[in-house]
């Protein structure tokens, strides 16, 4: 789940989020923390140490990353509001994902993207929303389940809504003192479209008695306010430095953020409805600038058979069962059974924990595939000619989990190479020299 924190400056949205942060790791295995704001303060809010590698300066490199081995694209860019393909490169909200390791701070069990902030040679030439466009492709490529937690400390005001990051979140908070002018800027966010008035949540910040929690909850909807955080004393003492002044602010804030926690679990993402968001918003700004400006269709020809649903499914991933699994020369007879089990030729057995639904199997070695492998709600990558026979080179594509390779007790080799995960994502058995080309990237701007 994602969730962004949001509020004019100085509200205190990046010391609300933060509080946020450190309740989710003291009761989850791990958390994503994402500093989107221009001053980029999220890293010493969170009390983490070490050194943040800045998204804005490496746009090429996650691209390069999240392209993949995708072969829709050809030589043409990939932008941040590319939609993905089957065959690229997604991420984990794990400790262990590839793109974290190398990107995030990671601190016990926080980790933390900093999108980076205005260098000398930005001055006068460049906007901040495009510096946000790397982080914007990571959460479109991005296959977190109910169970994993994204907290944004997003730009102050609207500037948000520059970038594809409008609908990326599944919840917004924003962070509102008790005046006029922090309602104001609330109500511009929301007034924007009833999509994103939806999803978004008030809490109440610098509030001090009755009074001003009152004024906050009758000048937004019915519904949409979460609680509020007292003005703290302790919050000053932590900026002065004082030991201990951050736990006892914390305290102050767990009721409202617990309020957030509640609603942010109670909502279930549209992973259709977000793709097609992807796609419409990818069609509109290639057809307003960028197809001009690269000289060709970057909107054309992509991948329409990709599905989030059956990508992110947890412990899932597509296998792809090369042809060299299975004895050349022998016939192929494609046969159905209900179970969870795939002969690979050879005496070999892939077999696939979990899984149910009825299987096509090779029951003999052959040179090639059978035709028509599929479990659950999986799409056949499989191809057959008119007569249904399978064709040499095609693959079976399986969706397992927790996948175990039983070689037979007559081979020679004491074990079959491990099924192991692939620079695209896709896991490989038997294909550990499997090497996936990198496409060149481009950035989302000249």
């Amino acid at each position: 789940m994602r969730i962004a924190f949001l509020g004019k400056g100085g509200s205190g949205k990046t010391t609300t989020a933060a509080g946020f942060v450190r309740s989710l790791s003291a009761r989850y295995p791990f958390v994503l923390a994402v500093d989107a704001d221009v001053n980029a303060h999220f890293k010493t809010a969170l009390g983490l140490t070490g050194d943040s590698v800045h998204l804005e300066s490496r746009f090429d490199e996650v691209i390069d990353h999240l392209r993949g081995a995708r072969t829709d694209l050809g030589e043409r860019p990939m932008l941040a509001t590319t939609p993905p393909s089957s065959k690229s490169n997604f991420i984990r909200v794990k400790p262990d994902d590839e793109l974290l390791k190398r990107y995030a701070l990671i601190d016990g069990n926080i980790a933390l993207l900093t999108v980076g902030h205005y260098k000398a040679a930005d001055v006068g030439g460049s906007c901040y929303h495009t510096k946000l466009f790397g982080l914007a492709a990571i959460l479109h490529h991005m296959l977190d389940g109910a169970d994993d937690f994204v907290v944004a400390d997003t730009t102050a005001g609207t500037d948000n809504l520059a970038t594809s990051l409008w609908f990326a979140y599944d919840m917004n908070v924003f962070v509102v003192e008790p005046t006029a002018k922090s309602v104001g800027v609330y109500r511009d966010f929301i007034s924007v479209s009833a999509e994103i008035a939806e999803k978004t949540y008030v809490v109440g910040n610098k509030v001090e008695g009755e009074e001003d929690e009152q004024f906050i909850r009758e000048s937004v909807e019915a519904g949409r306010y979460l609680g509020g955080i007292p003005l703290s004393r302790h919050l000053k003492r932590f900026e002065q430095g004082r030991d201990g002044a951050l736990d006892a602010f914390r305290k102050e804030q767990e009721a409202p953020l617990e309020a957030v926690l509640e609603k942010l679990l109670s909502r279930k993402r549209d992973w259709t409805g977000y793709l097609q968001r992807l796609r419409e918003t990818h069609t509109r700004v290639c057809g307003d600038w960028f197809n001009t400006f690269y000289g060709t269709r970057l909107d054309d020809g992509l991948d329409a058979e990709f599905s989030y649903e059956l990508s992110e499914q947890p412990g899932s991933d597509y296998v792809d069962v090369p042809s060299a699994s299975h004895t050349a020369g022998s016939s192929c007879v494609p046969s159905t059974q209900s179970s969870a089990t795939t002969e690979l030729g050879g005496g070999e057995t892939l077999v696939a924990a979990g899984s149910t639904g009825s299987v096509n199997v090779c029951t003999g070695p052959c040179a090639g595939t059978c035709a028509g492998t599929c479990v659950g709600t999986a799409k056949c990558a499989t191809t057959s000619g008119s007569d249904g026979d399978a064709k040499p080179g095609a693959m079976a594509l399986v969706v397992i989990q927790s996948p175990v390779v039983v070689p037979a007790v007559d081979k020679q080799e004491e074990s079959q190479a491990p099924l192991m995960a692939s620079p695209d994502g896709v896991i490989a058995a038997n294909d550990a020299s499997k090497v996936v080309p990198q496409g060149d990237a481009v950035g989302d701007t000249p």
